[in-house]
């Protein structure tokens, strides 16, 4: 990685030149949240659309493009032309999965070399890009055979998926690669759903209600959010039908002292505040993620307590007693990588172990801190029961004063202990709830 590509300089890309440099960087370890969005403000406003399209797809089928362009390549590049195998990933998306005509997408791809300064990688990527056109029918049926190609999940994240949800690995599995829906959630202190709905429809925009959350909005196509009827005076928030259903179960009341663990950008904060005039107290490691929770609080025109605090140390937690906690932890994130298909790259079999010892240490902080009576939504956007039924029924029987509540809801699979929801196509993420009582 060199300062010419990565460094200082800020000349504008090309939308192509820009998800290489993403993808790189993911290869190498950085998340796209961290890796897209400088190089997002060296676009032009109307590539960068294309340029989304283009990282996120690469991610999204990166085990099988990565296949083939091992395949294609005659000689692997060195580790200083990572961005040139990144590259020929980026040109492979545009042909075997956008479906791109051939003399457009490999002259524009071939030009790239330029943008990243090393030109002599011009005849190689034109030659792959060439050759896959010619030879496709012969080079993908392979891929077909193998799970991990296949279906562009990692070996152990297929095992791992086969071996807890059998009868719905294959959904999840083509689920993780479809592109999500755009759902929105209603503020209902400044408006009800069926009258943003009616808003919508007169300003032309194609929208139904959401079957689970009571205040949710599918949009029928994708677009910019801060142009939607009120979104500017807080009427609507974009965020997942899933995780709408967080306060729904929490069920806020007027006056309760109400704790947000890990709260950051806040979406389930501001639906606690929407739903009741409780006392909230968001918190998170994240400072910078925090003043995200600070900016949609203020849109919403809502107010709560923010703490920027590593809630995995004791002191931390308030001496004080909360009525109810909402712990959504730090997870493997794989019910959402339809959304951040980079996990696919970044996260290893190693990390859920880690993981759910960091969640258990979380959840038996949150537990001191909650009040004999109080309630406790614990959450994860996982698909794994390690993290999810897994750590409940251990925390449950581990602890005398844990009980566990019932959800009989119509959305979900029932688990032995908690709810756990799959993602959905045109529908909800992945996401696991269960809720406990904590005995007087």
């Amino acid at each position: 990685m060199t300062s010419s590509l990565y460094g200082a300089a800020r000349a504008p890309l090309s939308a192509r030149a820009a998800a290489t440099r993403a993808l790189s960087l993911v290869m190498q370890g950085q998340s796209l949240n961290q890796a897209l969005p400088s190089l997002e403000q060296r676009v032009d406003e109307a590539d960068r659309g294309f340029l989304r399209d283009l990282t996120l797809g690469s991610c999204r089928y990166f085990q099988r493009l990565n296949a083939l362009a091992k395949m294609l390549l005659k000689t692997p590049f060195d580790d200083s032309d990572q961005d040139l195998h990144a590259l020929l990933i980026i040109g492979l998306y545009q042909l075997h999965v956008q479906g791109k005509a051939p003399h457009a997408a490999v002259h524009a791809t071939v030009g790239v070399c330029d943008e990243l300064g090393k030109s002599y990688g011009k005849a190689v990527i034109n030659a792959c890009l060439r050759r896959f056109g010619r030879e496709y029918e012969s080079l993908t049926p392979p891929l077909d055979d193998n799970p991990v190609t296949a279906t562009s999940h990692p070996k152990w994240l297929v095992k791992m998926l086969t071996k807890a949800w059998p009868e719905h690995v294959d959904a999840i599995l083509q689920g993780n690669n479809d592109k999500p829906p755009l759902c929105l959630r209603v503020n209902a202190r400044q408006i009800g759903r069926d009258d943003y709905l009616q808003q919508l429809q007169q300003a032309g925009i194609d929208a139904a209600p959401a079957p689970h959350s009571d205040v949710g909005i599918y949009l029928a196509h994708s677009q910019d959010v801060t142009a939607l009827p009120g979104f500017a005076d807080g009427h609507v928030s974009v965020q997942d039908e899933a995780a709408q259903l967080a306060a729904q179960l929490l069920q806020p009341q007027n006056g309760e002292r109400i704790l947000d663990a890990c709260a950051a950008p806040g979406g389930k904060t501001c639906h606690l505040l929407e739903m009741a005039d409780a006392h909230v107290t968001a918190a998170d490691i994240d400072e910078h993620r925090l003043q995200r929770v600070s900016d949609n609080l203020q849109r919403l025109q809502l107010a709560a307590e923010l703490q920027c605090a590593d809630m995995l140390e004791a002191e931390s937690w308030p001496s004080q007693h909360y009525d109810a906690i909402l712990l959504d932890v730090p997870c493997s994130a794989t019910g959402v990588i339809r959304r951040h298909p980079d996990i696919k790259l970044l996260r290893r079999r190693e990390d859920i172990a880690a993981l759910a010892n960091t969640q258990a240490q979380l959840l038996a902080l949150a537990w001191q801190a909650l009040r004999p009576g109080g309630r406790l939504l614990y959450a994860t956007c996982s698909v794994l029961p390690q993290e999810n039924n897994d750590q409940i029924e251990r925390f449950v029987a581990e602890n005398a004063d844990a009980q566990l509540q019932k959800l009989d809801k119509a959305w979900g699979n029932a688990c032995n202990a908690g709810r756990q929801l799959l993602p959905q196509q045109n529908g909800h993420d992945g996401f696991f709830y269960a809720l406990l009582h904590k005995a007087d």
